[in-house]
């Protein structure tokens, strides 16, 4: 684990242009969520100029980003705040160009910037970024050090560290119950603060690994979607993008997009497993990792508590790689044959009113993953396997599940990486 390396000569000019400028108050729109929740007013005023773009981009991550916030903590939803600007600064980005200088900015097209989380999805993108040639470097946005410390040992690439900081009188105010608490769309601010990093160093692309399944809700309230994965989704990366555009109308920016994003869960896995296998042993989704305190602080060395949603569907996609054995070997845990875990695989199967409030894949491809696994020998008698099929063949087709297994596998969906990564793609398919 490294601090990103010394500014280089010129960087902070790039921040002084007009696209800089533009970057640096688009996130400041997105950090700003992490304060706008503590009361969730009814009206945001931004006191600077914002384009078209940065204003939707703005609306999509305080509401819809938020919608997991606003349900927990039992807030209307969706919520009918209003989005406006001073009337003094609507008018004021013209003056502002006049003040600034124009960006020159030629990147490194073969330099590629690559959000480091830990789990399987982050391991798969660094290794199709490198097999398209791109020079790649792991990095990763975090609060506190002992968060990097931890990340540092899922993967033996170097990985650069960004520490953000939060106003610590937010934090008291949290802890004393004082302000609303609760989860928000952390991508979104990620995304904008790589930007400005890929600006000043720079790096030709920026690259999430953000999968098609983050695009399915986590619950409906009515007709009203609310999904825990919002900025993760493909909406919010296109309005993303938009406004990123449009903050570098005037240069070439930096390359945005999530290279997973026209892929299903089973096809990362299946990546991971075939592509990455050195990878098994570092790899970890459950979130107790960034957990150093409390009983629910996993002991030193462990990766996966063996008892959570998110232990669950993992799981359930390595077990359509691996026998039993070998995923109690990377898990340390028989997952699928702990009883207490049953509520969970029903959640993440479609076999409850919603899905957990974790990032996990779609309902439809879980199930059939699970038919999938059913027809292994070796997994057919696990207690969980055995007995979640009576209520998976009320819900659903077995033969239409195995059918959509290997149409999972692949399937194809929008996206917006570049032709020559998603050529590839298709090969390592």
């Amino acid at each position: 684990m490294h601090w990103p390396h010394a500014v280089p000569n010129g960087a902070f000019e790039k921040l002084r242009s007009r696209e800089g400028q533009a970057l640096l108050r688009l996130t400041a729109l997105m950090v700003g969520v992490s304060y706008h929740k503590a009361a969730a007013s009814d009206e945001v005023i931004v006191e600077f100029p914002a384009g078209e773009a940065a204003m939707a981009a703005l609306t999509a991550a305080y509401t819809e980003g938020l919608g997991e916030f606003y349900v927990r903590n039992q807030l209307s939803y969706p919520p009918a705040t209003v989005f406006r600007q001073n009337s003094d600064t609507q008018n004021s980005a013209t003056d502002d160009n006049e003040t600034t200088a124009e960006l020159a900015f030629t990147p490194k097209a073969k330099t590629a910037l690559v959000a480091f989380g830990g789990g399987k999805d982050s391991h798969v993108a660094a290794g199709l970024m490198r097999r398209a040639g791109r020079d790649v470097e792991l990095i990763s946005i975090i609060l506190s050090e002992k968060v990097g410390a931890r990340l540092a040992t899922m993967t033996d690439a170097p990985l650069s560290i960004l520490k953000r900081t939060i106003d610590p009188h937010l934090i008291e105010i949290s802890r004393s119950g004082e302000a609303l608490n609760g989860h928000i769309p952390i991508t979104s601010i990620n995304s904008t603060i790589l930007m400005l990093h890929a600006l000043m160093h720079g790096h030709g692309e920026i690259v999430f690994a953000n999968e098609r399944a983050a695009s399915e809700p986590t619950m409906w309230l009515g007709d009203v979607p609310v999904n825990h994965q919002y900025s993760k989704s493909i909406a919010f990366e296109g309005l993303l993008r938009a406004a990123f555009e449009e903050a570098g109308a005037r240069a070439s920016l930096p390359n945005y997009f999530s290279i997973l994003r026209p892929v299903s869960e089973l096809w990362t896995i299946q990546a991971l497993v075939k592509k990455a296998p050195e990878a098994l042993g570092q790899f970890a989704s459950c979130n107790r990792n960034f957990v150093f305190a409390g009983k629910n602080a996993l002991e030193d060395g462990v990766r996966w508590c063996g008892h959570c949603a998110k232990c669950t569907y993992t799981a359930v996609l390595l077990a359509t790689q691996v026998g039993p054995d070998r995923l109690e070997e990377i898990m340390g845990h028989p997952v699928l044959g702990i009883e207490s875990n049953m509520p969970f695989l029903r959640d993440v199967a479609g076999l409850s009113d919603a899905k957990p409030w974790e990032c996990v894949g779609e309902r439809l491809e879980v199930a059939a993953a699970l038919a999938h696994i059913a027809d292994q020998p070796e997994w057919a008698e696990m207690p969980l396997i055995k007995a979640i099929l009576p209520e998976l063949d009320q819900t659903y087709d077995r033969q239409k599940l195995r059918a959509q297994y290997h149409q999972s596998l692949s399937a194809w969906s929008e996206h917006y990486i570049p032709n020559d990564i998603a050529v590839l793609m298709q090969q390592v398919a």
